[in-house]
């Protein structure tokens, strides 16, 4: 094949989210959720021969929309492609996650907004589960960092059992500027951390808020609790630290919740 046509192919080629493995979303829910909500949608999608003709038409007339391409195989071709057993008959390959634009964000209206900035987490679950319990609570926006932040992946997309297509996740270059900008706009910036002397709720939040969640393993970076407006804990019965990232994230957001509704 001449070197043109090489380059041709190689550009209509589309970029997908993670090798081969990793793009597959796999799922009756979340392959459904994601064509709904037509933020994240597939470059493609298998439907096993099996799979119930109800679903199947919906899946294809969904896939119309999108102009997305279906296929039909036999339930163990998907479970080769996606190397898993529990694909329910559905699955589909993902294109790289389409991040917002935080000035898009910032901008929306609404109620005093809350944010969830993530320092640098490394588990895909946790991250999904976080993004779970921000779209519970109310969250405006999930806001990462473009470096040292595990990407939205299929297993986040699983873990957070749909949400990531309904709070915003946006992506930014440093966190420490963001918290900047968000304090210029007025937002209280509190990082989450287990040494604090303040406890979240003694702090009032009914305010613009946004929180802070740091790694799995070293917390938040001191540079961006300097950045911070300050500094809150989780009350606890016990002296036993065993809340992961997801956890605490759950209880912070919920007290946020909790004053707001009262």
């Amino acid at each position: 094949m001449p070197a043109r046509e090489q380059r041709g192919k190689r550009k209509k080629l589309k970029s997908l989210a993670g090798n081969h493995q990793r793009c597959w979303l796999w799922g009756r829910n979340a392959v459904v959720e994601a064509l709904r909500a037509g933020h994240w949608l597939p470059v493609e999608i298998v439907v096993a021969e099996q799979l119930a003709p109800d679903l199947k038409r919906e899946i294809e007339e969904l896939a119309r929309e999108g102009q997305i391409p279906v296929q039909v195989a036999a339930a163990d071709r998907l479970t080769e492609l996606c190397h898993s057993r529990e694909h329910q008959g559905l699955i589909a390959k993902m294109p790289p996650f389409p991040y917002r634009d935080l000035a898009d964000v910032l901008r929306a209206d609404g109620p005093p907004p809350l944010f969830v900035l993530l320092d640098s987490l490394q588990d895909p679950f946790n991250f999904g589960a976080v993004c779970r319990a921000a779209c519970v609570f109310g969250a405006r926006a999930v806001i990462v960092a473009r470096s040292g932040q595990v990407e939205v992946t299929s297993h986040v997309a699983r873990s957070s059992a749909g949400a990531i297509n309904q709070v915003a996740i946006a992506c930014v270059e440093d966190l420490a500027t963001t918290i900047a900008e968000l304090r210029s706009r007025g937002v209280r910036v509190w990082a989450a951390t287990i040494s604090a002397n303040k406890v979240i709720g003694d702090v009032d939040l009914t305010q613009p808020t946004a929180i802070v969640i740091g790694n799995e393993g070293q917390g938040v970076q001191p540079r961006l609790i300097a950045a911070c407006d300050g500094e809150v804990t989780i009350p606890q019965a016990t002296s036993f630290n065993s809340l992961n990232a997801a956890v605490a994230a759950g209880v912070l957001l919920y007290e946020v919740h909790r004053q707001r509704r009262g």
